[in-house]
């Protein structure tokens, strides 16, 4: 039969391993649907998008500014050189709005082929972006489902030992259950030590030979006179 100071040992070992199964679940319940590279290549790629239809909208209503101006173009020299128009003045007129629109159609062009390199570019970006973005969002699903599982692995561990842990309760007796629940909140989770070559390994410091041999006949709970934590001996 197992000494007190064995049982509440041997509780502390499943205590140890649920506190640390319960951190591990923390910190990926804290990561699961978390997206901190997602969310900017998203933020990102919308932008470009947006950037892109408003190019495109500049380019589209350039181009039908062309048109409009060659459509101009064609009916004033229609009128200039189709001899339907013979007065001099009115003659001068369209040769000073055939000059103009003509200006006006070489900035237009000019305008319009600028936009058209700056959407060829925005493009390729959107293209790149788009490439980026799924590949991210490849790696986030991969990296979401091995969170789920280990969380899976770590929930299906916990219940094992807490049934573990409510056995080994039957081992220990209510005083020295809240002894050992004292002792763990107050000295970080750590209420029993190991004593090895006479030496508590809760601090590190040598204790009596007279402690190291009532450790060991564990006919008694005995705490270190330095950090005052329960010492158990394997030997």
């Amino acid at each position: 039969m197992a000494s007190r100071v064995e049982a509440l040992y041997r509780l502390e070992l499943i205590d140890a391993e649920v506190d640390e199964k319960r951190d591990a679940l923390a910190q990926i319940e804290m990561q699961l649907d978390e997206n901190e590279e997602l969310l900017p290549a998203r933020r990102k790629q919308d932008e470009k998008e947006e950037a892109l239809r408003k190019s495109r909208s500049r380019l589209r209503s350039l181009e039908l500014d062309l048109e409009e101006i060659s459509s101009k173009i064609a009916s004033t020299e229609q009128m200039l050189y189709g001899g339907a128009v013979t007065n001099p003045k009115e003659l001068a007129g369209l040769e000073q709005e055939l000059e103009y629109l003509k200006r006006r159609q070489s900035d237009v062009e000019d305008r319009t082929l600028a936009t058209m390199a700056e959407v060829e570019e925005m493009e390729g970006g959107f293209r790149e972006g788009k490439e980026f973005l799924e590949r991210t969002e490849r790696v986030w699903e991969a990296t979401q489902g091995n969170l789920r599982r280990e969380a899976e692995e770590l929930h299906s561990r916990l219940m094992a030992l807490e049934g573990e842990r409510r056995e080994r309760l039957l081992t220990v007796s209510k005083e020295d259950l809240s002894a050992y629940e004292d002792l763990r909140r107050q000295k970080g989770g750590q209420a029993v030590a190991l004593l090895e070559k006479g030496i508590c390994q809760g601090c590190r410091v040598a204790l009596p030979t007279s402690f190291v041999q009532k450790v060991r006949r564990g006919e008694e709970l005995v705490y270190c006179s330095s950090c005052q934590r329960l010492l158990y001996s394997l030997a």
